[in-house]
């Protein structure tokens, strides 16, 4: 990359990051490894100062499909499998042949849980010890990740349910005392090291840890501190609308759950009128995910997300009517966060029309704006492609415009996103219209490109409407053209469907064995090409498993304007018939 393009990448970066994460992204580079070696100088606490609390919540985390992801009988056999990715444990704690994102993860010591709760169902003996392997030999390593905030942050409250699971085996033992010593240093250290560099749900993560510490170890000026400081941090991140604003509907997941479990820490330790306040956000996030997800058997794939990650949507909100007093209620519009829904008998869509993400964090974001996913009697035929990694090869092609449906213009990005979660120059003057049957979506992309959507249902064809207006640097170029350019719209199926064309390929067939199950038409002008390998062809709806889809490309030639009408009829009676 020449020195200049590289100038422009970090400048239309950093400009829209805040003052405090300047300045602790500098501190970190310079002091970081400095900082971690203080928590071996932490003092221990006092026996007493322990405060009794709840943190469990059975419907999260002893549901048999999520504690059934870590595999127990494997763990037995020290093999930890995380991501679809399985690799053996016994005295190291860095596996140099496994992903960073794993190595990551397995510092979470989420898999733990899955141990505990096999021991409470079965009384099996052998998951109690093998626990105490794992957790003793955690505590004697010294790998870097695992001092990272963000690993401390969701490390220790895994381990705290751990141990009201297994409080009759550890109440008063000298591993109950070690495992105290412990967490204490983790939790005293995350506060003078939370990621102000990052914000969002890092910093999200780590107020959560510290609130819930505070209440534990009954460090009253602690918790008063760090309540207001979450409090602030929920005011910014939850949108009026109740989105997350990260736009990512697996971290919206992610973030209820962890208010959730603040919930119930509070409320169990007493503190009646700080969970109180909380009331009102888990119920706006519970509608908000109830409502988006409603119609669609996976998580929607729009910015980073994947379906092994979080716990799942019925989970959460079986959760959060009993502990909270959630009551459901239809929605389909959420505006601050761009997402709109639209019906059509069995037929959910799912349109985004909404910002990348909040201005100084685009680190999980995607060039996916209006971009749409489809299902029809709750399975997707229409879907994202997904996240797959955080790291290599796979990370640039996943948040590229391609690789969701949507539209562009030749090779032009919607936003110029890199690295591995960097955003340089975005998107703009992005606005959506709802009328009775239909969404208007319209956004300028970071090259001065105009893109405007309009998605309604007919019965049941859904007509895609794409207009195109060419900006930027080709302007000039562009109005002296006859056919200067292509627009490229994306139609990806999920695994298990397939394309064939007919009428020289101006009639696309969905099919699902040997069943049709929608129609795409396409107009005279345009040309369908039908990829059935390469990368266009990757779809990660897990992160790490990738499988093959199909995906049909629209072609039109133009010059400095078009539009473009497709519809997309749904085989109803052939859907149901399947479902």
């Amino acid at each position: 990359m020449k020195i200049g393009n590289k100038a422009s990448l970090y400048w239309n970066t950093i400009k829209y990051l805040r003052p405090v994460q300047i300045k602790h992204q500098i501190s970190k580079r310079f002091f970081g490894s400095k900082q971690k070696k203080k928590i071996t100088a932490i003092q221990r606490i006092e026996a007493d100062s322990q405060r009794l609390f709840s943190i469990v919540i059975p419907e999260l985390d002893c549901d048999g499909s999520y504690t059934g992801r870590f595999h127990p009988e494997a763990l037995l056999e020290n093999y930890v499998e995380l991501l679809h990715e399985s690799h053996e444990i016994r005295n190291q704690w860095q596996v140099p042949e496994a992903s960073h994102l794993w190595n990551y993860n397995l510092h979470y010591l989420e898999f733990l849980i899955s141990l505990a709760v096999s021991y409470q169902k079965t009384g099996d003996g052998r998951y109690l010890q093998k626990w105490k392997e794992y957790l003793t030999g955690w505590m004697g390593q010294t790998s870097g990740d695992s001092m990272e905030p963000y690993t401390i942050s969701l490390r220790i409250p895994n381990i705290l349910i751990c141990m009201e699971i297994l409080e009759k085996e550890l109440r008063g033992t000298e591993t109950e005392r070690n495992i105290l010593d412990s967490i204490y240093r983790q939790y005293r250290f995350l506060m003078e090291n939370t990621e102000l560099s990052l914000l969002a749900n890092h910093y999200f993560e780590n107020l959560k840890t510290i609130v819930i510490c505070s209440v534990l170890f009954g460090e009253g000026d602690v918790f008063r501190r760090y309540f207001a400081k979450l409090k602030e941090q929920i005011r910014e991140q939850i949108l009026p609308d109740g989105v997350h604003f990260e736009r990512s509907l697996m971290y919206h997941q992610i973030i209820l759950e962890d208010i959730l479990r603040i919930y119930k820490v509070l409320d169990s330790a007493g503190y009646r009128t700080e969970a109180d306040s909380l009331l009102p956000t888990v119920r706006a996030m519970a509608g908000a995910m109830e409502n988006i997800e409603r119609g669609f058997d996976t998580v929607p794939l729009f910015n980073d997300a994947g379906n092994n990650v979080a716990k799942g949507k019925e989970q959460l909100l079986t959760a959060a009517k009993r502990l909270c007093g959630y009551e459901s209620v239809d929605k389909t519009d959420f505006p601050e966060a761009g997402y709109f829904k639209l019906y059509s008998g069995n037929c959910a869509v799912l349109f985004d029309c909404g910002q990348i993400g909040p201005s100084y964090m685009g680190g999980h974001s995607h060039c996916d704006c209006l971009s749409f996913e489809l299902s029809v009697a709750g399975h997707k035929i229409f879907s994202n492609s997904g996240t797959g990694q955080y790291q290599g090869a796979k990370r640039q092609f996943f948040r590229s415009t391609r690789a969701h449906n949507t539209l562009m213009i030749d090779n032009r990005e919607q936003s110029e996103l890199w690295g591995e979660h960097r955003a340089a120059r975005r998107i703009s003057h992005v606005t959506a219209e709802v009328n009775a049957d239909n969404v208007i979506g319209q956004y300028r992309s970071y090259q001065g490109d105009l893109f405007r959507r309009r998605l309604g249902w007919n019965g049941d064809i859904l007509t895609v409407v794409d207009s195109i207006n060419t900006g930027g640097k080709n302007r000039r170029h562009d109005r002296g053209a006859r056919h200067n350019h292509v627009a490229r719209q994306f139609f990806h199926l999920v695994p298990g469907y397939s394309y064939e064309s007919e009428c020289d390929g101006h009639l696309i067939r969905v099919k699902s064995a040997d069943r049709i199950t929608a129609e795409i038409r396409l107009p005279e002008s345009s040309k369908g090409i039908i990829h059935k390998e390469g990368e266009l062809t990757e779809y990660a709806g897990d992160f790490g498993q990738y499988q093959h889809k199909e995906v049909l490309e629209v072609q039109t030639e133009f010059s400095h304007k078009t539009q473009i009408k497709i519809e997309i009829k749904i085989n109803v009676l052939e859907e149901n018939r399947r479902g």
